[in-house]
């Protein structure tokens, strides 16, 4: 890396539904009888018993339209007010390391590769996507409040190892992980705990990591190339030079390795999302330190070559393990969400196998070839239609998250509500939606019965 290699810098190196009031005195057919034969989206199979919904003795109160728009502004508040502070306390830290010229330079090298990895989680988690708000907190929070505090914690805890001259690759190797994996899975505890009863898929974790990762690495990228940009300028007064140097460590950091933080960050996101959807209190408690602490642990051993590895050694480390490590841990994560496409489906199978949903629609609900053909086949409607036929395919996996939830006895007070609702408004949209026909995927008729979540 050059001279790049000499400056280590201080994070370390490297829609709630009201029910009508006679809803218990007038049951929907579809909740307490056999399903119609002339609704296409129901079969003639009478439900097996203990499968048909059935509401609960209590309906969830919703809070007035004012009250939430008033909630929401105040959350809104709430958010703009602590990134802001926490925006200007890492100004107020590195504004002396870095100048105005520099930081612009950095900003725009540290924004190349945010667009494409946020661009990645956000398909990877399509399925049932999260809330922007959400992802934005998340993103947010890896970018300002995990940056901030790291700067803060390595800073000191570096100076208490005995780096008296700012962090050497020793507290980068065994303290900057320990910090900056701690400062980013807070907002994956955080969000996962506030939406355990919504419906979280193990994806969603994962998703939320991700994010936390790539606003980290931004803010870290620009306190690195600003620094480096500032250091050069300042020794050799030669503004090429500072930006040659930058362009060096934009190849590893920007180009070869922009994956590596939220690579880390998402092995916590994994085994937090493992948790929510599991209630034994053992599982409960281990998915989400094995997955912290594989995080840190891979964040140890990627600080540990980005430290002692220069010119060609760093190259073979790069490809024969960084890369690596990456494909196998991207595979095993796109097997952890083609495994639970397939739990999903058979969840389905369980309304299908009872006479609630026909197999040909659950294929148009999960999978993944028949959820596209469905949306081309909506794409020249009028938007009404397409947005008929996206509601139509989230109320779907909703359910079907709600139905392993509860499988597993983690789907909390009112689920035999929600599942009410979730029936209703898919029969509702059935008969609306436009669908190119029978699918030709029978992936959910032939899915097992049980998942093994």
């Amino acid at each position: 890396m050059g001279i790049a290699t000499r400056f280590r810098g201080y994070l370390g190196l490297v829609t709630p539904v009201r029910v009508p009031s006679d809803a218990h005195s007038s049951p929907d057919p579809v909740l307490s009888g056999p399903p119609s034969s002339q609704d296409p989206t129901l079969s003639g199979a009478p439900p097996s018993q203990g499968l048909a919904p059935s509401g609960p003795d209590s309906v969830p109160s919703t809070a007035p339209p004012h009250q939430r728009r008033f909630a929401t502004l105040v959350l809104t508040a709430a958010i703009v007010v602590a990134a802001g502070w926490c925006a200007w306390l890492i100004h107020a830290d590195v504004d002396q390391a870095i100048g105005r010229r520099a930081f612009v330079f950095a900003l725009l090298f540290a924004l190349v590769p945010v667009a494409p990895l946020v661009g990645a989680f956000v398909w990877f988690g399509r399925l049932r996507p999260e809330p922007l708000r959400f992802l934005g907190i998340a993103l947010l929070w890896g970018a300002l409040a995990a940056t901030l505090v790291s700067l803060r914690l390595n800073g000191w805890l570096a100076v208490e190892v005995g780096d008296r001259y700012g962090v050497s690759p020793r507290s980068a190797v065994f303290v900057a992980p320990w910090v900056e994996e701690t400062a980013k899975a807070a907002v994956v505890f955080g969000l996962m705990w506030w939406r355990r009863h919504n419906f979280p898929l193990v994806v969603a974790g994962i998703v939320y990591g991700g994010l936390a990762g790539v606003g980290f690495a931004f803010t870290e990228n620009i306190v690195y190339y600003g620094q480096i940009f500032q250091l050069i300028q300042d020794t050799q007064r030669d503004n090429a030079a500072a930006l040659d140097a930058v362009q060096e460590l934009f190849r590893w950091r920007g180009m070869a390795a922009p994956f590596v933080h939220p690579l880390f960050t998402m092995m916590t996101g994994l085994g937090v999302g493992l948790a929510i959807r599991h209630r034994h209190l053992g599982l409960r408690i281990l998915a989400p330190v094995a997955g912290f602490c594989a995080a840190v642990l891979l964040h140890m051993g990627y600080n540990t070559i980005a430290s002692f590895s220069h010119g060609t050694a760093l190259m073979s480390a790069y490809a024969g393990v960084l890369l690596p490590v990456l494909a196998t841990l991207t595979a095993a994560i796109f097997v952890v969400r083609r495994h639970e496409r397939h739990v999903l489906a058979a969840r389905l199978g369980d309304y299908s196998a009872s006479g609630w949903l026909q197999p040909h629609t659950v294929d148009y609900l999960i999978v993944p070839k028949a959820r596209r053909e469905a949306r081309r086949y909506a794409r020249d409607l009028p938007k009404p239609e397409r947005v008929k036929v996206r509601t139509f395919q989230r109320a779907g996996v909703d359910l079907a998250v709600l139905r392993d939830r509860m499988v597993h006895g983690v789907a909390g007070q009112h689920a035999l509500e929600r599942e009410r609702l979730l029936l209703a408004d898919l029969r509702r949209l059935r008969r609306d939606v436009v669908l190119p026909g029978h699918s030709s995927f029978p992936v959910a008729a032939n899915a097992p019965s049980r998942s093994s979540w």
